[in-house]
């Protein structure tokens, strides 16, 4: 008895073509504590899946391409809830239970591992699709698959991503304007240089494989807000909805301190 064919149905269903199937023990565990707190069964089998956000460049923006739509968790919330009830329903003896972005395993490697993307110079899944315009999510269970099991592959390490990095990949723009607490001046120098005032995509914007990609077919994702962030629309939000975008996660002072030096206002800690 084997899932493949009934679970790749149901992603088709949802339109999330690229999966691959992997042992779990082919899995890198890196946190433990949620693995054990949030599956209580043995793992056999990990379904990892890329889902596409992007749905074109929307210049004028001042946050990431993938903060445009409302936060991709929600959608993964609602896409575990059909899958999960589906599997059981076919599969009353197994368990099945769903991780996106805050997961147990390193999903890039693990998704280079059964064919699905490519690992980039700079840690992210380049998928021949979608490029690495994408979230990794994964189903973990303990019913055996066909397993797709492939060494994982690396990006053609042309430089474009490294050599536009402010950082050059030493550090991270995005991690650094996602940060509580006082920016540091680089870090408010590239909010003023960029524009950008949340996460950022210098490195997927140079990148050759990102170039005539396809765009999302999911609706969720092509529901997207273009107009510029303002400390005024960021305080004028209702707590709904402030917490159904991704730059929510780390409250309102975050966005709005990032927002105050772009403006030129002063500086929040």
């Amino acid at each position: 008895m084997k899932i493949n064919s009934f679970i790749s149905r149901l992603l088709d269903g949802e339109q999330v073509f690229l999966r691959g199937f992997l042992p779990f023990d082919e899995c890198k565990i890196i946190n433990r504590p949620l693995l054990d707190r949030s599956v209580n069964f043995t793992p056999v089998t990990a379904v990892i899946f890329a889902v596409p956000y992007w749905s074109g460049e929307h210049k004028g923006r001042n946050v990431s391409l993938y903060a445009l739509p409302k936060d991709y968790h929600l959608w993964f919330r609602g896409l575990f809830d059909r899958l999960t009830a589906a599997l059981t329903a076919e599969y009353p003896s197994f368990s099945f239970v769903g991780f996106a972005d805050h997961s147990p395993i390193a999903e890039v490697s693990a998704a280079a591992s059964c064919g699905v993307g490519v690992v980039g110079d700079l840690g992210q899944l380049i998928t021949k699709r979608y490029g690495s315009h994408v979230f990794i999510g994964e189903i973990l269970t303990d019913m055996p698959a066909d397993y797709t099991v492939t060494e994982a592959a690396h990006c053609p390490s042309c430089g474009a991503c490294l050599s536009s990095c402010p950082y050059r990949g030493e550090d991270c723009f995005s991690f650094r304007n996602q940060a509580k607490g006082e920016l540091d001046a680089k870090t408010e120098e590239l909010i003023r240089k960029t524009g950008i005032v949340w996460g950022c995509d210098i490195c997927r914007t140079c990148c050759p494989l990102n170039r005539n990609i396809e765009e999302t077919p999911i609706d969720f994702f092509r529901d997207v807000d273009t107009e510029p962030l303002t400390s005024e629309r960021v305080e004028a939000m209702t707590d709904g909805e402030f917490s159904s975008r991704a730059y929510s996660f780390r409250g309102r002072k975050t966005i709005l301190r990032n927002l105050l030096v772009l403006e030129g206002g002063e500086k929040s800690k």
